[in-house]
């Protein structure tokens, strides 16, 4: 009997063996497919926020800032937190990747809290708003459209019952002043009125004012008759440095601008965006065609570029003093970076203490001071406040020069522009090239949607294997 115990034991025990075999194995195949899946969802996370298979294989170390945030931001989408914390995610977006995120996290189906001064991004991606003013918070249902609209009743409403509270105020007072030491009935009367004077006075009604807007301006030099710039079967490369001939980045590109220009150029990091704006300004010269220029032109140019090369120790006062060579008077240098939200103290401590949006306005200030015919702004809404973009799409829009500006932020170009040139870049061995948008940019966004739908990076309205 014992050793048929253990016979039947070591069958037992083939049996657990060969059950232990095959779930070890089956467990190995899940892991797999689910590493193999990871390893697609990390691609199509990589692919719509920009990156290429070549770029996807280099180290991290061998991209731009502004690649290895993109990094970042597809591993924080990746591991799909409960809380997801999103502080400025647009900044260093392009038009495809900021549409493809705005996909994205509309189906996002855990909560993610959103730091950014993008409005077309705020509205497209957000449900509910939190406005942090006055050292209070206050929380509004709805996107940012919404929430706008709401505290503009909110405020009227307030404005409407505090007009009323101090009629009252002012009749009670009356009352109390007419009456209040005169027959018994009546000063019984007076001192009711006395304690609703006073209910009244300790609970005000608090109306949510507004901020001094900023306003900005951009004085322009006479006008010039057109065109100012002339863009004729343009091609360009950068040189390689071994001497051979460089890889052509776009050709036949023509293209006009004057002082009633109001262009807004988009397309995806790489394309060569910024080299356009350097092509126009003749930071570059073209390896095919020309690029004339008035010779009476005036033109200023915004970079990120630039803002990083300002003297740090400087105020931005002596900033302004040293443009020209004969200087100004410190008394008018503040009056003028005044104009830019530049005042009191602030104009007086050293640019290294500026906040990224106030060292902005003194470059904005610095283009304003030259007084141009055209102005080339390269992403200037990086680092600015909503209120801020606002004041600077009326500046622009107010300014009687031409204005050709790289930008994503969905509420500039709407406000601004009148012309949209989309850079495209170059694929399989062929040079890109820069063509005239013939319709809004909302048309431009639903296209982009439509290339996602078809490259497989969303379906159904959902990023493809992440929100499943």
């Amino acid at each position: 009997e014992m050793w048929g115990d253990v016979g039947r034991c070591d069958h037992a025990l083939t049996l657990v063996q060969s059950v232990s075999e095959r779930s070890a194995d089956r467990l190995l195949r899940v892991r797999l497919w689910e590493s193999a899946r990871g390893v697609g969802i990390r691609c199509r996370l990589l692919s719509g926020l920009g990156f290429d298979h070549e770029m996807m294989q280099m180290p991290t170390r061998a991209h731009s800032g502004g690649w290895r945030m993109r990094i970042v931001l597809a591993q924080a989408l990746f591991l799909k937190p409960d809380l997801l914390l999103l502080d400025e995610p647009t900044n260093h977006l392009d038009i495809h990747a900021l549409t493809w995120l705005e996909f994205f996290l509309a189906n996002w189906e855990r909560t993610v809290l959103i730091v950014s001064h993008d409005r077309g991004f705020l509205n497209k991606t957000t449900t509910a708003t939190m406005f942090i003013h006055g050292k209070r918070l206050r929380y509004y249902g709805g996107n940012y459209d919404t929430f706008l609209r709401v505290r503009a009743e909110n405020r009227a409403h307030s404005s409407a019952m505090a007009k009323q509270n101090e009629r009252r105020v002012a009749h009670l007072k009356g009352f109390i002043a007419r009456f209040g030491h005169g027959a018994k009935n009546l000063a019984k009367q007076a001192q009711s009125r006395m304690k609703i004077l006073q209910r009244i006075q300790d609970e005000p009604c608090e109306v949510d004012f507004d901020d001094p807007y900023l306003r900005l301006q951009f004085p322009s030099a006479s006008p010039l008759p057109p065109p100012c710039i002339t863009v004729a079967n343009v091609a360009f490369g950068y040189p390689l440095a071994d001497g051979s001939i460089p890889k052509t980045l776009y050709q036949n590109c023509d293209f006009g601008v004057d002082c009633e220009s109001r262009v807004a150029i988009v397309g995806p990091n790489g394309a060569g965006k910024s080299t356009f704006l350097k092509l126009l300004t003749g930071e570059i010269e073209p390896t095919e065609g020309h690029v004339g220029r008035h010779a009476k032109l005036v033109v200023a140019k915004f970079t990120q570029h630039h803002i990083e090369m300002m003297d740090p120790e400087k105020s931005s006062v002596n900033h302004m003093r040293s443009l020209t060579q004969e200087g100004v008077s410190v008394e008018e240098a503040r009056k003028y970076l005044g104009r830019f939200g530049l005042s009191g103290d602030l104009a007086l401590n050293p640019i290294k203490f500026l906040s990224g949006g106030q060292k902005s306005r003194l470059a904005f200030a610095e283009l304003a001071w030259r007084s141009p015919h055209i102005l080339l702004l390269d992403e200037p809404t990086n680092h600015l406040d909503l209120e801020t973009i606002e004041a600077l799409a009326m500046a622009l829009n107010q300014f009687d020069g031409g204005v050709v500006f790289v930008s994503h932020d969905e509420r500039l170009i709407e406000m601004v522009a009148d012309e949209l040139w989309v850079v495209n870049k170059g694929a399989n061995g062929e040079p890109g090239s820069v063509a005239v948008w013939h319709s809004s940019y909302e048309d431009y966004k639903e296209r982009l949607q439509q290339e996602f739908v078809s490259a497989g990076l969303v379906s159904g309205g959902t990023v493809r294997g992440v929100n499943a």
